[in-house]
């Protein structure tokens, strides 16, 4: 868990056409997360969101600005980032035990390796989770590799978790299980996450505060505080309330 401060990040890429020579993606952005705060992050299509997220896990530069993830630079922090497609990021010939302690294998930390697998043990008995993690991705299904690839960035503990749209390729039983079983992973391990989303629903079923994007430059257009309690069920979706903060949101974006 960790705070997280973005002051002016300006952020830039070369013009796929000779018009102009550079395009900027990212323009003076601004953002303080709070320690164990759950941000999602909502705007329209090539908005910047993604870039946003590598500018934060440190594999992207930037032009200008600052980010700081308690006071350390991105690449002093531990970050840990899961992509959309999430099943091309696991290991085919690696069973689920073996994918989600890759780091550990990977660094030849073989003395963390019990360590860590007893404590994925434990979480996933405190949370009620059965996985068949013998078994190799391809005899899973998306739902159970998406577990596989946020168990993976857990279980190495990093300071901030930083998701882009992971349960988009899901259908929506399975989107829906996956959200409030990741609520239940936050609850119980509190970190700080970062979580992109182009559904209005999830972003603000999951979130402690949702932040509305503008199109590009990107800037933060505006910031909504969601005021339904935790823990969080999903009959939530269902009230006038909110409906209301959907469209208010909504209404936000389109401005």
């Amino acid at each position: 868990m960790a705070k997280i401060t973005i002051q002016n990040v300006v952020k830039s890429y070369p013009a796929q056409n000779h018009d102009r020579e550079l395009v900027r993606v990212l323009d003076a952005f601004t953002l303080d997360v709070a320690e164990s705060e759950f941000i999602t992050f909502f705007g329209p299509n090539g908005c910047g969101k993604t870039t946003l997220l590598k500018v934060i896990a440190g594999v992207e530069p930037f032009d200008s600005g600052t980010v700081l993830i308690d006071s350390m630079t991105p690449d002093q922090a531990k970050t840990g980032l899961i992509f959309q497609n999430f099943s091309d990021s696991l290991m085919p010939w690696l069973n689920g035990w073996d994918n989600v302690l890759f780091a550990y294998t990977l660094q030849k930390r073989k003395h963390e390796i019990a360590q860590a697998r007893d404590r994925l043990t434990r979480l996933l008995t405190d949370l009620g989770i059965t996985l068949p993690l013998e078994n190799y991705p391809y005899q899973m299904s998306g739902g159970q590799q998406q577990f596989v690839a946020i168990l993976r960035t857990l279980i190495y503990q990093p300071d901030v978790i930083l998701m882009d749209e992971p349960f988009s390729a899901l259908d929506h039983k399975t989107r829906a299980f996956m959200q409030s079983t990741l609520l239940d992973i936050w609850q119980h391990e509190k970190p700080t996450v970062l979580f992109v989303s182009h559904d209005i629903e999830e972003a603000i079923f999951l979130a402690d505060r949702l932040a509305l994007l503008a199109p590009l430059p990107t800037t933060v257009a505006a910031t909504k505080t969601i005021p339904f309690p935790r823990p969080r069920k999903r009959d939530v979706l269902e009230t006038d309330d909110f409906f209301h903060l959907k469209r208010e949101c909504l209404r936000a974006v389109a401005m």
